[in-house]
């Protein structure tokens, strides 16, 4: 099977703005978190049983003003209600009904012949919806 490029089959939204023209790079990212349930009596390997999930979406490009307008004030003062995040891969789609938000946004700006960039993580509070 031939992959699937990325462009025109990614699309984020974020509080029912549309971020995808925003971004060039994004992931969807679930890890359940290991236990770790080894005692003293255990000499060869360590065991795990299996915990929580945890969903985030890890986002960056380059940087604009209008990026800035949607992201920035949650990432500053986050909201009382959360956001609603749909991640959309292909024909799979991800939906976090007011259960995201922004955390550890920043703004790039190191290299003087470079253009602006920036990077943040758009947290999903629970698990998302898959449909």
């Amino acid at each position: 099977m031939a992959p699937k490029k990325v462009a025109g089959n990614v699309t984020v939204t974020y509080n029912g703005t549309a971020i995808t023209n925003y971004l060039n790079t994004a992931s969807l990212n679930a890890v359940v978190n290991a236990i770790d349930t080894t005692d003293f009596g255990d000499s060869s390997a360590m065991t795990s049983i299996a915990g929580l999930g945890d969903w985030e979406v890890p986002v960056g490009g380059p940087w604009d003003p209008a990026l800035d307008a949607v992201l920035a004030p949650d990432a500053i003062t986050p909201p009382a209600t959360l956001r609603t995040l749909i991640v959309v891969i292909d024909t799979v789609t991800f939906t976090a009904t007011t259960n995201a938000f922004v955390t550890g946004y920043t703004i790039n700006a190191s290299a003087p012949a470079d253009g602006i960039t920036w990077s943040g993580t758009l947290k999903i509070s629970g698990a998302p919806v898959r449909s």
